[in-house]
């Protein structure tokens, strides 16, 4: 299953909240896509992307290409 992850806020705070959430996700074994506009406003955020890069899942897609991807979508704003 694959899970996108749209990131909208510009709240620092739930912008890294929404990324260790997509982190989280990752942990029943779907794969996750998160589209996210640069930059990532907090080294909290920062590090949970470079997490889920590290683990093969995408960051930073493109929110048209992924949609045509996605089993579920989660919107954070």
């Amino acid at each position: 299953m694959m899970i996108l992850v749209v990131v909208t806020t510009r709240d620092p705070h739930r912008q890294a909240e929404a990324l260790r959430a997509s982190l989280g996700l990752t942990l029943r074994g779907a794969r996750v896509e998160v589209v996210v506009d640069p930059p990532l406003l907090t080294p909290l955020a920062q590090r949970a992307a470079d997490t889920l890069r590290a683990f093969g899942h995408a960051v930073g897609v493109a929110l048209d290409d992924a949609l045509a991807r996605a089993d579920r979508v989660e919107i954070w704003t």
